[in-house]
């Protein structure tokens, strides 16, 4: 692929002209992107694991209403399947905690 003459000087001609970022830029503290940025990717972890939480007590109580009704199940299969969905939901928990710790220190820096 061969670029034509005049896109190529127009795209050295932007080369040229495109600096490097400042270091205030770079700076989180002067920076209300970088803080809005985080704080959106904050929200959007805990809105999605608390989806999570959402369908997976959801789905437990339909699957407990089928199991219920079903007499093919044993105890043994039923308790089987209430601690899985058990384990699912401690560690949905447990995953919503590491992200509020990973979080933790961007918060600390911004509330100073």
């Amino acid at each position: 692929m061969t670029l034509d003459k005049p896109f190529a000087v127009s795209y050295i001609k932007r080369q040229k002209t495109v600096k490097l970022m400042d270091v205030e830029v770079i700076n989180m503290e002067n920076n209300p992107v970088a803080k809005h940025a985080l704080q959106f990717c904050h929200t959007a972890l805990s809105g999605a694991l608390d989806a999570a939480l959402a369908v997976q007590s959801q789905s437990r109580r339909t699957v407990e209403i089928l199991i219920e009704q079903s007499p093919v199940i044993p105890h043994e299969g039923k308790r089987a399947i209430s601690d899985w969905f058990d384990a699912c939901s401690q560690h949905t928990v447990a995953m919503k905690s590491v992200i509020d710790e990973g979080f933790r220190p961007f918060h600390l820096y911004y509330e100073e």
